[in-house]
């Protein structure tokens, strides 16, 4: 059979890599220069380094799996990270025991309440009784009002805006449990692929190449519609005739380039799923920002909600001695910052980045990178199972899998590839 793919982001080239194992004949379609999407990355001074910051956990399986069968297992290394909060003005160590009975924006009864939450929801297995509760009022219950004040509400702001009230408690139950598994002797150890996640890219590309998989870059689609003789996709290089396609490409670019094919009642129905989108400024600079690799925002006053500071990660050797930090900036696309140019950006950013660090100069930025991503995370309300769409469309042998498939886990590469290969199973048990 002619199988497409539209994207070549992680879940296009794993649903590509599991059907390239049979004799069918497949093709991808990304409309930009290189492989990747967000899991892509740039050069920085001839080093890789992610476009969005990346790292994964002891309980990505999936991702596991592949890089072993890709023969990468010694490419990945486990590192310690520390992770910081900033409140009230001050950096807080933040995510073990003893931070938190140091976290003083808190009192005593408060910090007790607030670990206990934690330790029921990673003791807990199941997401379904927790669905159709909001994360604020489960929070509000289990925690406390000031914990949910202090800690909860603004990183549910910092994720989801002014549609934070409406999150559901499965996706927080999937975020912390996630986070939860990644331990080692009771300190967080998180996952990198030495070189950076442009190896397995690479890789994935390498193998792709050899078993015949073409790979069409600056290729756009522009439409899917389907005839007597099949499916076909309208792209910036011409028509496309197809027995099979798979779109990974955001849902709402997906129900646009189906709109001629795919049932009104259908795309009507996934419309309701919102996004968020995100900008990331990637600062390089001549000195350390923070001793935190992850520093969550508390502040409703700033208007980024967390700075990665790679380098505190990964050694700085590694990138000719400079510090790597990004600022994580989840917000609608309405939002004046996600249009603003790269310079306005940083002039908007930098008064907080001296709130935060009264120490820094704005001489320590060497080199300022920035990246957009329209469609971000979904917005994951109360009941989302109910309008989560399957693999399968109502259209025959047209199949979706992308981002708003990832449920009650929160988004990441681990799940993008368990997708990619689920939607290549179910094409390949017809």
């Amino acid at each position: 059979m002619r199988i497409g793919i539209i994207g070549a982001g992680i879940t296009g080239l794993a649903a590509a890599y599991e059907l390239s194992k049979t004799r069918h004949e497949i093709e991808i379609f990304e409309a930009a220069p290189e492989i990747g999407g967000i899991a892509g990355s740039f050069l920085l001074d001839g080093v890789a380094l992610e476009k969005y910051y990346h790292h994964f956990f002891k309980s990505d399986r999936h991702l596991m799996q592949l890089l072993e069968a890709l023969g990468l297992t010694a490419q990945v290394e486990w590192l310690e990270s520390r992770m910081g909060f900033f409140s009230d003005g001050r950096s807080y160590a933040f995510g073990t025991p003893m931070s938190l009975l140091n976290f003083e924006p808190l009192s005593l009864l408060d910090k007790f309440r607030f670990g206990l939450s934690v330790l029921r929801l990673m003791r807990g297995d199941s997401w379904q009784a927790l669905e159709n509760v909001t994360a604020e009022a489960w929070l509000r219950k289990h925690a406390g009002d000031n914990a949910f004040e202090k800690i909860w509400k603004p990183l549910l702001i910092t994720k989801f805006g002014e549609h934070y009230r409406e999150i559901s408690m499965a996706w927080m139950w999937g975020k912390i449990k996630l986070r939860g598994t990644s331990k080692e002797a009771g300190k967080e150890a998180l996952g990198y692929i030495k070189g950076s996640s442009q190896v397995l890219l690479d890789r994935l590309q390498e193998i792709l190449k050899e078993r015949g998989v073409k790979l069409k870059l600056r290729c756009s689609v522009d439409s899917i519609k389907k005839d007597s003789s099949g499916l076909v996709l309208e792209s910036s290089q011409g028509e496309h005739r197809l027995d099979i396609v798979i779109s990974t490409v955001p849902l709402p670019r997906f129900l646009e380039l189906g709109k001629t094919c795919l049932p009104k009642d259908y795309s009507e129905k996934l419309q309701d799923i919102r996004y968020t989108s995100v900008v990331c400024s990637v600062l390089i600079l001549n000195k350390k920002f923070s001793p935190f690799y992850w520093l969550n925002i508390g502040d409703a006053s700033i208007p980024f909600g967390g700075l990665i500071e790679h380098t505190n990660l990964l050694d700085k050797s590694l990138y000719h001695d400079k510090h790597i930090l990004y600022i994580s900036n989840y917000l609608y696309n309405t939002d004046p910052c996600y249009r603003m140019s790269d310079e306005a950006l940083l002039e908007a950013y930098l008064p907080h980045l001296f709130k935060i660090n009264p120490g820094f100069n704005e001489a320590d930025i060497q080199k300022v990178y920035t990246f957009r991503d329209e469609y971000a995370q979904p917005v994951i309300t109360c009941g989302y199972s109910a309008v989560k769409p399957g693999f399968q469309t109502p259209v025959e042998n047209l199949y979706t899998a992308s981002m708003c498939n990832i449920y009650p886990e929160d988004r990441g590469v681990n799940y993008a590839v368990r997708d990619g290969l689920a939607v290549a199973e179910l094409i390949m048990k017809r």
